[in-house]
């Protein structure tokens, strides 16, 4: 049986889709997602625990919604009620959050009335009388209402929706150059921006060497950690995924390696290991930079580049935005993104913060590496000017 925090990481997936997306409601609870019915579909009580998980982060608005699909849903299935009920949801706990939601929002005598006919039904629950004497003293007081919380909509939802694409100049082009190797087998590179660089290699990951990777990460997926200041790991609410490290030096490896190397024209010797993510329904990581802060960077070497391949397709959502840029890449199964995340001087490129959409169906598979500035001397040194 799923856990409280499976639930709940459940819901905050569904959060992020609506928001993201902008799922109507009443689509979502019957299962259909920009415009695509799927066999599937939401009851009462689960929108009903929807409703009270948005409650809880002070979702007003938005767990009014909820609510009220799941009070139709309740109602029309009046048959089942002692079901309900035999399941802890009976009717009377839909209104009783009816009127918290409305209290909280400042429809105060709307909640008041619906809260009087509640009691009149259901005289022997203890909780009416009370959420009846928390909304007098409300009323009484004149408690200021919830505000809304206001999301900016902007650049993200519009490039997690759709593809974007900065400019219509760039092109699409096969490397032969990036390696003596690629002479005698060119890669098809799209350019995606020339300042900061960033390609998309198509048809770099074979079927074969994809199936490889994804048995050798399946028995090591855990959910993913960042690190905080003090130097400890623990999960992070932004960065919702498993992986693994795929450490070693197989033949695969090896292979995968001399591609990043051959993809990039840049020393891989002190770059990390190859990461394998995994993002489930609704899995997504929030906006960030690759590169290493300043502050942070003690002994360690700079990430220089960043080289993503995508080892699935995913059906809907689960693009890799760049909001500063309005760009953004979806997943095309066997295809790399590559990009700087330093500027020509070496530091930082802010421009480069990258955020990995929230997937609506289907699981989204990507492999990561991280390659160090340290041994690119003389491959991309640093120049003071241009």
């Amino acid at each position: 049986m799923p856990t409280l925090k499976d639930i709940e990481e459940a819901i905050n997936g569904f959060r992020l889709i609506q928001w993201t997306y902008s799922l109507p409601t009443a689509q979502m609870a019957e299962g259909v997602l920009q415009n695509i019915h799927h066999n599937t579909s939401l009851d009462a009580m689960q929108c009903l625990t929807i409703a009270r998980h948005l409650v809880k982060h002070k979702e007003f608005i938005r767990a009014r919604e909820w609510l009220m699909v799941g009070l139709q849903m309740h109602e029309a299935d009046e048959d089942n009620e002692d079901f309900y009920s035999q399941l802890g949801m009976p009717l009377a706990d839909f209104y009783e959050l009816f009127v918290e939601i409305h209290d909280e929002l400042g429809s105060r005598y709307l909640a008041m009335s619906e809260l009087r006919l509640a009691i009149k039904k259901w005289p022997e629950r203890v909780s009416l009388q009370r959420a009846l004497s928390r909304l007098k003293v409300n009323i009484r007081i004149g408690k200021e209402q919830a505000k809304a919380k206001e999301k900016s909509q902007g650049v993200y939802k519009k490039c997690c929706n759709t593809e974007c694409r900065p400019t219509a100049k760039l092109h699409c082009l096969y490397n032969t150059t990036s390696s003596y190797f690629l002479r005698l087998a060119p890669l098809k590179m799209e350019l995606l921006s020339l300042d900061p660089y960033m390609v998309l290699f198509h048809d770099v990951a074979s079927d074969k060497d994809i199936i490889s990777i994804r048995n050798l990460a399946n028995g090591g997926l855990v959910r993913a950690v960042t690190v905080t200041k003090d130097g400890s790991y623990e999960e992070d609410p932004a960065r919702t995924t498993k992986g693994t490290w795929l450490v070693g030096n197989s033949k695969l490896i090896q292979r995968l390696s001399r591609l990043t190397q051959d993809m990039t024209n840049l020393d891989i010797r002190d770059a990390d290991p190859f990461q394998v993510l995994n993002y489930g329904i609704g899995g997504y990581y929030g906006t960030h930079f690759d590169f290493i802060a300043d502050t942070e960077m003690g002994n360690f070497s700079n990430r220089i580049a960043t080289a993503v391949f995508y080892l699935s397709d995913v059906p809907q959502g689960g693009a890799t935005i760049f909001p500063k840029l309005g760009l953004s890449v979806f997943p095309k199964k066997g295809s790399a993104l590559l990009w700087y995340n330093l500027d020509h001087k070496g530091d930082g490129d802010n421009r480069t913060a990258h955020s990995a959409c929230p997937t609506i169906v289907g699981s989204r598979w990507v492999m990561t590496k991280w390659i160090n500035e340290r041994e690119q001397l003389f491959r991309r040194p640093c120049l003071t000017t241009l």
